[in-house]
């Protein structure tokens, strides 16, 4: 019984966050932007034919202007959609949240559990140097000011029950939470800091493209091609854009995605619906 009421919780979820979906994909192929499915939904598309069962995860990316003029589109309320993002205060991510605010979740993937709406997250895909030496250089840059930003958000913003952390990574969350580092370091600062550094390579004239502020930092970076050459995916009882060349992807990012992962291992969401 307990399963079965977790199962239809969960199916809420997706069912709200599909409906987000189907109206984001109208807005943007209205105005003329692309948008396409990343990580889990990518991986559900292929491997489920829509939401991974025991997940909710559905993300999506565009290329940084096309980012830039969603987010003002969104700004405007466009078919009732919320967007929510670090610029106004009201999260601490970096990519932007599409929200319905008529369905309200518990997150529990934080120190302080809290109360949020049904969202999907959208992320922009950023130019890399063209030459390794550069890459590796800029690559050190990212991640450096990525972990100050997690560091300064050690009191909200950081996912502490993540189970795909590395032990390295644990080990500084441990090691700055109990020095209180995020006192000393000023969140709004190091969000800026980050947005500036991840712009700095054109998407036009780069030869890599990344996702760097996804779950898999660097595992998510591909020559351009990648982001670029996209196809139509069914996705429920509806179909959304996706890289064509899924196979390499989501090898790169899961290894052998078509076998589903063991049931300790399936990185399930922390999150209870309420409404």
């Amino acid at each position: 019984m307990k399963e079965k009421k977790t199962e239809e919780k969960l199916n809420l979820i997706q069912n709200a966050e599909l409906n987000l979906a189907k109206k984001l994909s109208d807005i943007c192929k209205i105005n003329n932007l692309n948008l396409f499915m990343l990580g889990g939904a990518m991986l559900g598309a292929i491997r489920h034919k829509g939401f991974i069962p025991w997940d909710d995860d559905l993300d999506f990316g565009l290329m940084r202007d096309d980012y830039e003029k969603l987010y003002e589109i969104l700004e405007k309320n466009e078919m009732g959609l919320k967007v929510i993002s670090y610029k106004d205060k009201t999260t601490h991510d970096y990519p932007f949240k599409v929200i319905d605010p008529s369905v309200t979740l518990i997150n529990k993937n934080h120190k302080v559990e809290t109360k949020a709406n049904a969202w999907i997250d959208v992320f922009p895909i950023d130019g890399m140097p063209n030459t390794r030496i550069l890459r590796k250089l800029h690559e050190f840059s990212l991640l450096k000011n990525r972990a100050l930003l997690k560091l300064s958000q050690l009191s909200t913003g950081v996912a502490i029950k993540n189970p795909n952390r590395s032990a390295f990574e644990k080990l500084v969350i441990f090691c700055g939470r109990v020095f209180r580092l995020d006192a000393l370091l000023d969140e709004n600062k190091r969000m800026k800091i980050l947005d500036s550094d991840l712009k700095k390579c054109s998407v036009v004239k780069s030869n890599y493209l990344v996702n760097f502020m996804g779950a898999y930092k660097f595992k998510e970076m591909f020559p351009k091609e990648m982001y670029v050459d996209l196809a139509d995916y069914l996705f429920e009882d509806t179909a959304f854009v996706g890289v064509k060349n899924y196979n390499k992807y989501l090898e790169q990012l899961y290894g052998n995605y078509l076998i589903p992962p063991a049931e300790q291992d399936k990185d399930k969401h922390k999150m209870e619906i309420l409404n």
